[in-house]
């Protein structure tokens, strides 16, 4: 059966076999039909790929404003609750590193704008009040810009 099988094999791997034609028209012109619904479809993705970096929350180097720094949780809470009542505008944070509790405030790109609220922030709490470096949120707008 082996002896037979063999040649056989070796008959049909000489034999040349083509499925398309050869035919120089093939060769030099090639028609690709796009669905139109394709375009449709890579702009809706486009938009929601722009809607999702917008609400994205980005963070880079920047400054805050440290007001206080104590070991006592309910002051460093009453702290935040009054910088938020006196700055409605300004971002309040309160970070815990073991043991201390932190409140800081703002989302500054240069050390000049945290100085400007600074000034604001030493008529309330006069000592204590410095400008610390931090990673800062950011958010990009529509044209690029990146608004703190």
């Amino acid at each position: 059966m082996k002896i037979i099988l063999i040649p056989v094999l070796f008959l049909f791997a000489g034999v040349e076999t083509s499925a398309q034609t050869s035919g120089d028209d093939a060769k030099e012109n090639v028609t690709i039909t796009k669905d139109p619904r394709i375009n449709t479809l890579v702009q809706k993705n486009r938009e929601i790929n722009e809607e999702i970096y917008l609400k994205t929350i980005k963070n880079m180097s920047g400054y805050r404003l440290q007001v206080i720094n104590t070991n006592d949780r309910n002051k460093a809470i009453s702290v935040k609750t009054r910088m938020l009542s006196d700055f409605p505008g300004e971002n309040t944070y309160l970070i815990y590193h073991a043991p201390y509790f932190k409140i800081q405030m703002g989302n500054f790109r240069t050390r000049e704008e945290a100085e400007d609220l600074m000034k604001k922030v030493k008529r309330i709490y006069p000592s204590g009040v410095f400008i610390v470096p931090s990673r800062v949120e950011i958010k990009p707008t529509k044209d690029g810009e990146l608004i703190l």
